[in-house]
Parts: C-alpha cells; structure tokens; sequence
C-alpha cells in the first residue's frame, strides 16, 4: 500500500509541475563529475571536499577557492573567500533559478547572489548549516547574456556547498488562438456568423459568453444572439506539457432589429439614458473636418418639423467618418445609440452607430424656364448628365454685375445655377472634391428670414427674362435654397439676368442694361408700369404719379 502510495504522490507532484505551463531549461549545472566527499554524503566538515572541481559545464565559468565534493561542489576555505560564476546564459526578459545550498558546518549562512546582464528577485538567502536546501529566485528583464555569480559573506568561516544549479524560462509553445475579428456588430433577426476561431495546433477549446441573456455560444464557437446588448465571446485552452494556456476574444454588439426602430418624434418623448434605434431622414450636416472620425448631423421623420441632433456620431456600422460625403442630406438612416440632453437639446450621445443607410440621389427639376438653383448634398459630376449645364455666380460691386463660370464637378454642399431644358435630372456623384473658385451663391441650413433689403437675391422669372432679384425683407428662404448673397446691398440694382445664351462660353457679365425697364417698389417687390408712387428702374429711384 505504501508504495502504491509513493506512486500516487508522484503522478500527483508531476500533475502540479505540468499544469503551469511548459518550462524550458537554459542552464543546468549539476556537478555530477566531481567525486570526493562532503555534501550529498552526509559529511559537512572535517577532511573532505578536497578534490578536484570539474563542473559539467566546463568553460566560460569563474571560481575560485572550489573544491569537487559528493557530486557537488564546495567554495571557500576556513579563512579564504569562496565564490562561483556561472558560464553566459542566453535568456530574455524573465526566468527562474533553483538551486541547493548548504553551509559548512559552524560556518555563517549568508549567501550572497548576484547577476549580470539581468536583476534578481532577492540578493542573498540564509542556508541551514549541515545540510541542503533547495531555493528558488526570480529572474527578471534579462537582456540576452545573463551570468549568474555566488559569493560566500566574507572570507573567514563562510564556506558553503552547492548542488543542481538551473535556470529555466517559461516555454514559448503558445498556441496561439485568436479570432478573425476583435469586435463584430449584429442586428436580431439577421444571420449571424461568428468569426473564426485560429487555432494552429488543433488544441482543446471551450466557449463562453460574458452576458448569456445577450447570446449564447454553443461547445462549437456558434453563437445564438437573443437580445439587444453587448457581451464577449472567449474561447479558452488549458495548459498541457505541450502548450500554455491560450485564450482569445471578441466583442459581440448586438442591435435591436430594424423593424422595432422608433421615429424621430418618439425619440424626442423618449427619457435620458435609453438606448434606441431611431429611423430618419438627414436633414443636415457640420461641416466635416478630417482631424476628426466623427461628424455631428441632424435627423427628422419625412415632411416633418422635427430634428433629432446626432452627436459626434460614427458612420455605418460604426465606421470612422472619412469623408463629408458618407453622411448627407437626405439620407435615410437607421441610427443606434444612447438618448442624452444637452441643457434643452435632445440628441442622441456621442458615438451612435448606422445600422442601415441608403444614401439619397442628387436629383432636381428645371422648369420651362430653362434655370434652376441647385445646392448639392454630395459631391456632383454634372457632365454625365445632357442637357444641363451648371455654373457658379460671382458678384462685382464694381460693375454691380454678376459673372457665371461654368462648373463640371463641385463638392457637396455648393450652390450652383443650373440652365437645361425643362424636366427632372438625377446627377452622377463623384469623387472630385476640389473646391470651387469665388461663388457668391449660398444658402441656408434652416429657414431664414431676410434681415436686410438687397443681400440675399432669389432666382425669378420676370416677363420672360430669368434673374435675381432681391428678397423682401421678412420673406423666408427656405433651407437650402440657393441664392445670390450681395454685401452691403443696398446700392446693388434689383435685378440681375442671366443670359439665355450663355451655355458653353467660359463666363457670363450680366449686362447692367439686363433688367431695363423693370420695375420695383421700395419694398423690393417687381411692380408693373401702372404702379404708382417710388419706384427703382435700373437702380435708381423714380416718382411715377
């Protein structure tokens, strides 16, 4: 029974040596080839550990005052320092040492410890007199050639003994798993496929789930979402002789379907705090700045006077934003994300996603008078399109005229002036980002009212003759209508025109005898000859009676 015992304990004792991973053995001294007395004989004093000092490594190694012992060796003499160094070790970053000790009988116990080329965990350790004891040290930040040194206390009475030196470092057999993704998005009800798992050397896994109520993961890595919220799938291998332990993960983010989005006017009713999926139409954007990933932008539900703000919000599928045509008016989007207010403002917090977007199309319509005004969304090649020209406007205060330079690509969000036949068109976007040269047409981003007489001139058709004439102060203009935008204004004629001929020419001057005869009240309404009172007729001031 007793033996059947020792066997037991030992398959115990190796079990627990194993299941810390792999060792490799850099070092191994184990002074086997000295043969004298003293040390692993029982004897620790008196005529013995006189004999020769052959250590199994032996080169590159420094000693002095060594003896051979009992298959092991001894340094020092009663009055003589004593020391040993071990030959240059090939480790990197940390390992261990072990090690047996012993001091000779009646000697001091001290035994100091050094290294070069790395630190130890403990500088000296205290040896039992008279016997052997097995010590272990931490080796740490070994930079490649590590040598380490034993030194008795003094050199009076210090001698000691030592036995079985070894330096190991933890195996490098790593197995290596990992996933072909760190961090995958989800919506329920769409099919799902988790990333693959990379294992090279086929080593035992098993999975599991951060947050069960999220997803489950079955004993094959598939994964089963169940719930809008984010867990981590791990797949875990235990270490083996062989192999340390491995691991590897991702993020698992799961989204709430599409058909449980909510509007735009729910999100507004909808408390601080909730996560949500919204469904909305862009209804405009910051301007893009490219040191940033991010972009703030403003959704409504369709035909309505609402904005949700979207702060700071990533792209599809949370994508950094890279450009300032991923997110546009007129999109519509599905974004999912936090609820928050800053002071009074509802908005979504920062870092919502896009789950589904569909991206809206550059289209408008000319009417039978040939013009149109036309702000883009996003970048727009107008030369894929027949029939229609497009040209930026620039005013001289000068000449108080306008010059039209036609355009074939401009970025989104430019005013242009557009002159075809009449009908509707859908542009070609582009990714020709260069700006345009100096264009007086603007617009703006919500409904605006006119504040000042003759600074913002609106497209009109007047008996025939396509211009701008000046918005009345109070008159709105709608978002993203484009217009003329003059400085100052007031010394600015009432109507410029555009020439019907100009199609294909490099610019266009409106001649100032453009407009003759038409006529405007001193509110900037056109009136007809049978208006009485202040009019302007080519930009001066006339009383008709």
């Amino acid at each position: 029974m007793t033996k059947q015992l020792h066997i037991l304990l030992t398959l115990l004792l190796a079990m627990i040596f194993t299941s810390g991973g792999a060792q490799t053995v850099l070092f191994n001294e184990t002074f086997d080839k000295c043969i004298g007395t003293g040390g692993n004989d029982g004897k620790w004093s008196g005529s013995i550990a006189d004999s020769d000092f052959v250590p199994d490594n032996g080169t590159g190694y420094d000693a002095d005052n060594n003896y051979g012992a009992n298959k092991c060796a001894k340094f020092g003499a009663s009055s003589k320092l004593g020391y040993y160094t071990t030959p240059s070790i090939k480790l990197t970053g940390n390992g261990t040492l072990t090690f047996k000790a012993g001091a000779w009988k009646g000697d001091k116990t001290t035994l100091n410890i050094s290294a070069t080329g790395a630190t130890l965990g403990q500088s000296s350790i205290t040896m039992a007199n008279a016997s052997f004891t097995e010590y272990t040290v931490k080796i740490n930040n070994a930079t490649g050639d590590v040598k380490i040194k034993f030194t008795a206390s003094g050199s009076n009475k210090s001698r000691f003994f030592l036995d079985e030196i070894k330096v190991t470092q933890a195996s490098t057999n790593d197995p290596n798993l990992s996933f072909s993704e760190t961090s995958i998005l989800t919506t329920l009800g769409n099919s799902f496929t988790a990333p693959i798992l990379s294992n090279p050397y086929n080593v035992p896994v098993t999975y599991s789930s951060s947050d069960a109520t999220v997803a489950t993961v079955a004993a094959d890595g598939s994964v089963s979402p169940l719930k809008a919220g984010t867990t981590t799938i791990t797949a875990k291998s235990e270490a083996t002789d062989t192999y340390d332990a491995g691991e590897a993960s991702y993020i698992l983010n799961v989204t709430p379907s599409l058909g449980d989005a909510i509007s735009v006017a729910e999100a507004l009713k909808t408390a601080d705090g909730t996560k949500v999926l919204v469904k909305g139409i862009v209804t405009r954007t910051n301007a893009y700045n490219s040191k940033y990933t991010d972009l703030i932008y403003y959704v409504a539900d369709a035909a309505a006077d609402n904005e949700l703000e979207v702060y700071k919000g990533k792209g599809l599928k949370g994508a950094d934003i890279t450009s300032a045509d991923d997110i546009a008016r007129g999109d519509e989007v599905f974004v999912y994300g936090t609820l928050t207010s800053y002071k009074t403002t509802k908005e979504f917090a920062a870092s919502s996603i896009i789950l589904k977007q569909t991206k809206a199309e550059e289209k408008t319509s000319i009417t039978a008078a040939g013009w149109a005004t036309y702000v883009t969304a996003r970048s727009v090649d107008f030369s894929k399109t027949s029939d229609v020209k497009a040209y930026t406007v620039a005013y001289s205060a000068t000449d108080d005229a306008i010059t039209l330079t036609p355009v074939t690509a401009v970025p989104g969000n430019t005013a242009v002036v557009l002159k075809g036949n009449q009908g509707d068109y859908t542009f070609t976007t582009t990714t020709d980002k260069a700006a345009v040269s100096k264009n007086d047409l603007k617009f703006y981003t919500k409904a605006t009212s006119v504040a000042k007489a003759k600074t913002v001139y609106i497209l009109a058709n007047n008996n025939g003759t396509v211009g701008f004439c000046p918005a009345t102060v109070g008159s709105t203009v709608p978002a993203y209508k484009g217009y003329l935008s003059i400085s100052g204004g007031t010394s600015a004629k009432n109507f410029f025109a555009l020439d019907g001929t100009a199609t294909g020419i490099n610019s266009i001057a409106a001649d100032k005898a453009n407009g003759r005869d038409v006529r405007f009240n001193l509110a900037g309404q056109r009136v007809d000859k049978n208006y009485k009172g202040v009019v302007i007729v080519n930009g001066k001031k006339q009383l008709v009676k």
